[in-house]
């Protein structure tokens, strides 16, 4: 095996890094109603639920926040890649990326985090396209990904760049394919270490709980247009919301104001 190494270079996923996305920051993601309602509905303290604590990030959204490890496997009589493999570092997600040509599964397979992925070389970019993911989210603010989704992912390097490019379409939940960019510059020296998870009672609360608003008792979802004075309508999200000259119509719209929480 041949090992290359590499680390994030902050780029479009930024601020996913830090503190994450406000709840109703749903601006630029193609999300449809059906999506918006379970958004809406969706409350971070999810995530201290002792169930919910260790699941890894999808093959989705994983790139989002970590170092990240590619290595390939070769075949030792045909000298050919039979596969590549990327990890990344938090939680230690790994993904097989085929490249012997196999089909993909039936719809009916058995789906997972990291999904089902094959590729094939285009010139200089490695593209990928992934299928039988499990159900997840795009944003930690509760924006859902179905387990209907597929993934198209383009890996380009210049130098020491390696820019990763995912194509997420989703009829479940987005309107128009939601397309994403990292970089990651190469660390020769990087060395993985492990990531275990240990669940913790983090809040004592009734056995069964399930952190949640009923739909129209969420008092925060208009706190982010109105610390940003952008209007409720734009930070609603959907396709529109992506394109440039969208910023035309937020010139004609009311800025928000914010809901006292009850």
């Amino acid at each position: 095996r041949a090992v290359r190494e590499a680390f994030v270079r902050l780029h479009e996923d930024g601020p996913e890094r830090g503190g994450g996305p406000d709840i109703g920051e749903y601006q630029g993601i193609p999300l449809n109603d059906a999506a918006r309602f379970r958004a809406e509905t969706w409350s971070p303290s999810i995530w201290t639920v002792p169930e919910h604590q260790c699941i890894p990030h999808p093959a989705d959204y994983g790139p989002s926040f970590s170092n990240l490890r590619i290595w390939k496997d070769v075949d030792p009589k045909s000298n050919e890649v039979t596969a590549w493999h990327t990890q990344m570092a938090w939680m230690s997600p790994t993904r097989t990326i085929w490249m012997d040509g196999r089909p993909h599964p039936p719809e009916y397979a058995a789906h997972t985090w990291q999904g089902f992925s094959t590729g094939v070389w285009e010139g200089d970019t490695l593209t990928v396209k992934t299928t039988h993911l499990k159900p997840a989210f795009v944003r930690r603010n509760g924006i859902p990904r179905s387990e209907k989704a597929t993934m198209v992912e383009h890996f380009t390097r210049h130098d020491n760049i390696l820019t990763w490019i995912t194509i997420v379409t989703d009829p479940a939940y987005f309107t128009e394919p939601f397309i994403r960019s990292r970089n990651f510059v190469v660390n020769p020296g990087y060395q993985p270490t492990p990531y275990p998870c240990t669940v913790e009672i983090e809040v004592d609360r009734p056995e069964g709980t399930v952190p949640h608003y009923l739909p129209g008792t969420n008092s925060f979802l208009s706190e982010w247009a109105a610390k940003q004075h952008l209007p409720m309508e734009a930070v609603k999200g959907g396709a529109e919301t992506m394109y440039p000259e969208y910023v035309l119509k937020l010139k004609n719209l009311p800025s928000a104001k914010a809901v006292p929480a009850q």
